[in-house]
């Protein structure tokens, strides 16, 4: 984990609003960036503030599993969810964070309401004396659903499943573009590995947020951008007039019947929509939202979304599919089954010595360079 400081002075306000996140990502199932984001509209936090309230609350999310075993231990029953938002906070600064014991206790105690500070001070001061904790299994201490730690061991071994699951519990870096955009790297060493000449017309077919769009677009050649979400399109109208880039012309449409004519194309790219279990260390929530069957039904979108793509480039062009996730069911299994249901491609190598090659294609684990975790196959259409 990330390891911020002892509290300001306003420590006790900053904790204040990290319990009513909390307490609103439980209750109402909201996204805590989302949440996050209302909160700080709401107040004149100074920014060491927003940085200790950001990381306790994206920490206390990511953590909750192992948070919630570590405080129930000292309750009769499961809490209200008010409670059960201070606990969480609290045993996240003493489990994870540099911030003293007594400073981690007294603030929060004083930051939850009236009726729960006995509680939670009384909590609190019992884990804080039980560090370092025994936990009783991977799961509950990695804090991820027992299926999915399941999945990633049988698919990538117990050794480099766990050493990916460590890792994205540990706060991401920011990285950027020298045009300023923020975009992790795996995402520029996708763009870096695709062979763009100028003036190019390229379809980017699940464009938004419109990272790899504007990127391909400074390298000089001509980018639609399609997606599916008006929403999402405009998010992405907003970074492309922000970049100021004037080769990027947005459209809105579904990718897997899309208004273009067939071989329009001198490459296509399908970033398609994944279980994003890549990049879990950037969605605090993401873990506890995702299913298993999810990830099936976005294998079947993704097969039709390589299939329709296909027709759209032109004799001799490209065809390009990655996915920030790491299952196989998303990756080899769905670049099997295109392959098998389609004629007229050739599979092309990406000879990167950043990505690991397999089933013809390249993959990143998160630990390899402290990246997300993503995957990238291409092809040429005949």
């Amino acid at each position: 984990m990330d390891k911020p400081s002892a509290s300001s002075q306003d420590g006790v306000e900053a904790r204040k609003v990290a319990i009513d996140c909390i307490r609103r990502i439980d209750e109402y199932e909201s996204y805590a960036n989302i949440v996050l984001v209302n909160a700080f509209k709401k107040s004149n936090f100074e920014q060491r503030d927003k940085n200790l309230i950001t990381e306790i609350v994206y920490g206390a999310t990511r953590m909750q599993r192992a948070l919630d075993w570590a405080v129930d231990r000292y309750l009769m029953k499961s809490p209200p969810t008010a409670l059960r938002a201070s606990l969480r906070i609290g045993a996240y600064q003493l489990l994870y964070t540099r911030i003293p014991p007594h400073a981690a206790v007294s603030t929060t105690v004083e930051a939850s309401s009236r009726k729960n500070r006995g509680v939670v001070n009384a909590v609190l001061r019992r884990v804080a004396e039980s560090v370092p904790i025994e936990w009783p299994n991977e799961s509950i201490r990695l804090s991820y659903p027992d299926w999915l730690i399941e999945l990633v061991e049988s698919e990538h071994g117990v050794r480099e499943g766990q050493e990916m699951l460590e890792y994205m519990n540990i706060s991401p870096p920011v990285t950027e573009r020298d045009d300023g955009y923020i975009q992790d790297l795996s995402s520029q060493w996708v763009v870096e590995n695709i062979d763009i000449q100028p003036n190019e017309m390229i379809l980017d077919l699940c464009a938004a947020p419109g990272g790899k769009a504007t990127a391909m677009a400074s390298n000089g050649a001509y980018v639609v951008a399609s997606d599916l979400h008006h929403s999402r399109s405009r998010r992405m109208a907003q970074n492309v007039k922000r970049l100021r880039t004037d080769q990027v012309f947005q459209v809105t449409t579904d990718g897997v019947e899309p208004c273009f004519g067939e071989s329009m194309f001198d490459k296509v790219l399908v970033d398609a929509p994944c279980s994003g279990l890549g990049v879990l260390h950037r969605r605090a929530d993401a873990r506890w939202r995702i299913k298993r069957s999810d990830i099936d039904n976005l294998a079947t979108l993704q097969l039709k979304l390589l299939r329709s793509a296909k027709n759209l480039v032109k004799p001799g062009g490209e065809l390009i599919y990655s996915v920030c996730t790491v299952t196989e069911a998303e990756t080899s299994n769905v670049v099997k089954n295109f392959t098998k249901s389609v004629d007229g491609i050739s599979p092309v190598a990406i000879n990167d010595p950043r990505w690991r090659k397999k089933d013809g294609g390249a993959f990143l684990l998160p630990q390899d360079h402290g990246t997300d975790g993503m995957c990238m196959f291409k092809w040429i259409v005949e």
